[in-house]
């Protein structure tokens, strides 16, 4: 793989998840690079536009998929207001996959929490498709995701279906911003209160992926129930700019954020970051 030239994709599909939030569904123009290109939740990639740049992005759908792939992009800046602006047939150059992920080795066989807010859901969404394609895999698995509104809930037209195969608990900063289509049950408050309906097990691993606020309280939060920092998965690609170690905008002490993560365990984000 050239990790300086972007592959070339053709937009299938542009949708508004919410008022800032765009799902693009990508294809890849060259089937024999469709066929190589695999990734693991959490990987990111590198979404082009000539003329305006590129932005880190990480991959919203299932690893199974073969044609293309997912990504949701926020609505920000030049770039970012550039993609918002696509339609289906237009073209995008996607660099990657970046990083490492969700891997076997840390979270296989094991029961899951899965945590995220706001605009940090697609590489969750990304995980628990890959869970549901392979569920004898894993253990329990519990997902939990908080947003402002049940409007700014990203993917909210999923949550039925991943409900057959794991727990799905949903809460909203406000009441205000209601989606009578949601069609289950959401709390109203931070996305800490979900874990009091979790009970932790010896082998459990927490993921998560969301604005650093969350961080800071879901970390102290599991830290009370019990769990050890090495068994807290956090994905800190927030701090990602060019992929590939050259923008020197992710470092800190010896690590890269695009190189060494975006996933680490928080026992490594104390040590090379001095925590979050």
């Amino acid at each position: 793989m050239n990790t300086y030239e972007p592959l070339k994709t053709t937009v299938k599909e542009a949708k508004l998840l919410s008022h800032d939030s765009m799902l693009l569904d990508l294809t890849f123009d060259d089937s024999v690079q469709a066929s190589n290109f695999s990734f693991i939740p959490g990987q990111f990639v590198e979404v082009s536009l000539p003329g305006y740049g590129e932005i880190p992005v990480g991959i919203a759908s299932a690893p199974s998929r073969t044609d293309g792939i997912d990504v949701s992009v926020r609505k920000v800046g030049n770039v970012s207001g550039a993609i918002h602006r696509l339609e289906a047939g237009d073209k995008v150059g996607v660099r990657g996959p970046f990083g490492n992920g969700f891997t076997k080795e840390m979270i296989g066989g094991k029961d899951l929490i899965i945590l995220s807010g706001g605009c940090g859901i697609p590489p969750m969404r990304s995980l628990v498709l890959d869970i549901i394609d392979n569920r004898g895999d894993y253990g329990e698995v519990h997902f939990l995701y908080g947003a402002r509104t049940q409007n700014e809930l990203l993917f909210r037209k999923e949550y039925a279906g991943w409900e057959k195969k794991v727990n799905v608990l949903l809460t909203t900063d406000t009441e205000e911003g209601t989606d009578p289509g949601l069609g289950m049950d959401c709390a109203t408050g931070v996305v800490t209160t979900l874990l009091d309906k979790v009970v932790l097990t010896d082998d459990m691993v927490a993921v998560m992926c969301g604005p650093p606020i969350m961080y800071k309280f879901v970390i102290q939060k599991l830290q009370q129930m019990g769990m050890s920092d090495d068994r807290i998965l956090v994905s800190l690609e927030r701090r990602m700019k060019c992929g590939i170690g050259k923008c020197q905008h992710c470092t800190s002490g010896s690590q890269y954020v695009c190189m060494d993560g975006p996933v680490f365990t928080y026992e490594k984000v104390k040590s090379e970051y001095g925590g979050l």
